[in-house]
């Protein structure tokens, strides 16, 4: 039997699983918590526990896949190399919005037909680099319609190289989407995440030929295929999202269903996407990170901030809410301050600071209060004012800390709630209770009866966001409005005292996975109408994703219709090709794209490869409303499995 490990780093955990590669059965796994200030503890830490299981023989290990939340979390908190932007044959007023620590622009670059718009400005492009090679530790080049003809952004990174031997990124290799600023974006975040991607996946290799696993590596994508490593270390931006992504692949895998709809609960979030034929849906529009706008292809999964550890506390009519706020669970927080349970009930206060992640890259007030906080191990607003009376704005500035991922706030969770209801025991149980006994004080209800209605309030939530999701799905996405809202609680089976019911039938069963799944989700039988599959090995659905997915590539080919009745196909490689019929058009289209794509998925290491390519026609009424041919879309995508061996 042939061994697939698969390992996904998570905010939380990071999971290891072993699979068998023949049938995709999950043999064992092992969670260990994740350690931010270097991933590969955790990871090595759970891959250690996981072979001593049944003391697996690693020769037999033929593949290991990876996902880790690194990408999307490095842009979410601006970190990673600093990058120099040089735009071609193009401008823009508002640099901010590329992301870049310095632009420049130079004459050069395209039309939409592949002819050039300038001569490309060597002497611009000399002096540029010269005067920032000091500053950066990246270059972009983006060129106006370099998809179509990218022969500026090839000569400009040849030059760079040879001045600097910097990295240096062509916008057209990332995406063959139009949009000359969601395509520089995307190549920005990609030059950023160069060097901690690199860092990451050498300390990886080391890991495990430490571990002696010497398997062929493969990286997860957030539009759920996988690439080799060497092509995660140049292109780390199409790690963004792979989380979400291997979970939800994992949730197929792992239940069986190639159609389903998977709800991954983690502590953070839960996610939400669709799975046909066993490949998710992908987005129609690129990646979108922290306000960026991006060409990266990914899942179209539906984020909401509901988790273990989302925060539960009251709205303004004394109503119980849930999230989106992310705080430490007081179980967890009462581990490492034994004195919480007496400090809840002293304080009558559950939200307390303490130390996360490294002081790293803090100075002046910020570090003081890091440095003040570690030091009393558990404080609140109070205890930080009359310790440092000399800061202003004391409040204010632990709070920006808490949003900068350097200090966690407690509070009291649903992982708390889960813990006094006996359904898993997690860290210390007093410090839970002591939490909803503050709640719940000068009011007559019981522990009890208060963790039931969270429990019920949770499992509320999760139906009406399933309920979003399939509505959105069919008519585009729901206003948030008080209407709105009502009517998704009608058809989430939350009882309604009017005269009518909506009892909705989904189409598919919902496969629920992540730790809270098994707790909350055989409830959503009654309220939605669908069968609920919990599969076994959820709690590491990510892990089992990431080994079991395929490589796919894909790629489409437009044909034009041109003024004299011909047909034009345009090529990403900058030649166009016209014919006189459109069937002519289409089967060398269909040729040209099927070749590309084998030939694309063949270097990326896949076996057993598999054809398929799809025509549509794009048509509009002119005025008279008499019905045209716009342009015709030629998509291939070939999909095999990774191949195994070694790297």
């Amino acid at each position: 039997m042939e061994l697939g490990l698969g390992i996904d780093t998570g905010g939380t955990y990071t999971d290891a699983a072993m699979v068998d590669l023949g049938t995709k059965r999950l043999i064992a796994w092992s969670k260990s918590p994740t350690t931010p200030q270097d991933l590969t503890i955790g990871i090595e830490n759970s891959v250690r526990s996981l072979l001593k299981k049944q003391s697996f023989d690693t020769a037999r290990i033929k593949l290991v896949g990876l996902s880790t939340t690194l990408a999307t979390n490095s842009v979410l908190e601006s970190r990673g190399g600093r990058v120099c932007l040089i735009g071609i044959g193009w401008d823009t007023e508002d640099v901010d919005a590329l992301g870049a620590e310095r632009c420049a622009f130079i004459k050069g670059g395209h039309d939409s037909k592949g002819r050039e718009l300038d001569a490309l400005d060597l002497k611009g492009l000399r002096e540029t680099v010269e005067t920032v090679r000091d500053e950066v530790d990246a270059f972009v080049v983006s060129s106006m319609f370099s998809v179509y003809q990218p022969s500026h952004e090839d000569r400009a990174r040849h030059l760079i190289r040879e001045l600097t031997g910097m990295p240096v990124v062509a916008a057209y290799e990332l995406s063959g989407e139009l949009g000359v600023v969601e395509r520089s974006v995307t190549a920005v975040l990609n030059a950023r995440l160069l060097p901690v991607i690199s860092d990451f996946l050498d300390r990886i290799e080391s890991s495990l030929r430490a571990l002696h696993v010497v398997a062929n590596i493969v990286v997860l994508k957030g539009d759920g295929n996988v690439m080799p490593v060497r092509s995660a270390r140049e292109r780390p931006v199409e790690t963004i999202l792979s989380g979400p992504a291997a979970s939800l692949l994992g949730g197929s895998r792992l239940s069986g269903l190639d159609n389903c709809l998977v709800v991954d609960m983690g502590g953070t979030s839960t996610d939400i996407a669709y799975i046909d034929n066993g490949f998710p849906r992908i987005g129609r529009e690129g990646a979108q990170l922290g306000g960026w706008r991006t060409r990266v292809r990914s899942i179209d999964a539906t984020t909401v901030g509901l988790g273990g550890d989302s925060e539960i506390g009251s709205d303004l009519h004394g109503d119980l809410m849930i999230g989106p706020a992310r705080v430490l669970p007081l179980a967890l927080a009462g581990e490492l301050a034994k004195n919480l349970p007496r400090a809840i009930m002293e304080r009558r206060r559950t939200d307390f600071f303490v130390t996360a992640r490294g002081p790293e890259r803090l100075s002046g007030n910020k570090l003081q209060i890091y440095q003040k906080v570690e030091e009393m191990g558990l404080c609140d607003e109070e205890d930080l004012r009359s310790a440092l009376p000399d800061i202003y704005l004391v409040r204010e500035t632990a709070r920006e800390l808490v949003r900068s991922g350097n200090l966690l706030r407690t509070g009291l969770t649903p992982t708390d709630i889960f813990n006094l209801e006996g359904l898993y025991r997690i860290g210390d149980a007093a410090s839970s209770r002591a939490g909803v006994e503050h709640y719940l004080e000068g009011t007559r209800m019981t522990v009890e009866a208060y963790c039931a209605r969270v429990m019920h309030r949770m499992v509320g939530r999760l139906a009406e966001e399933v309920v979003r999701k399939v509505v959105a799905e069919e008519i585009g996405d729901l206003p948030r409005d008080a209407t709105v809202d009502r009517l998704v609680q009608l058809m989430a089976g939350e009882r309604s005292s009017g005269s009518f019911r909506i009892d909705l039938r989904l189409d598919r069963p919902i496969v629920g996975i992540g730790g809270p799944a098994r707790l909350l989700m055989p409830s959503l039988r009654e309220l939605l109408g669908a069968e609920v599959v919990i599969p076994e090995g959820g709690p590491v659905g990510n892990a089992v994703g990431a080994v079991c997915s395929r490589i796919s590539e894909s790629l489409t080919l437009r044909i034009q219709t041109l003024s004299d009745g011909q047909f034009q196909m345009v090529t990403p490689w900058g030649d166009a090709q016209d014919f006189r019929r459109a069937e002519d058009a289409v089967k060398r289209a269909r040729e040209l794209a099927e070749e590309h794509v084998w030939g694309k998925a063949d270097r990326a290491g896949a076996v057993d490869i598999t054809l398929r390519s799809d025509v549509r026609e794009v048509r509009f009424k002119d005025q008279k409303g008499v019905d045209h041919l716009n342009w015709i879309e030629v998509t291939a995508r070939a999909t095999g499995e990774p191949g195994q061996g070694h790297h």
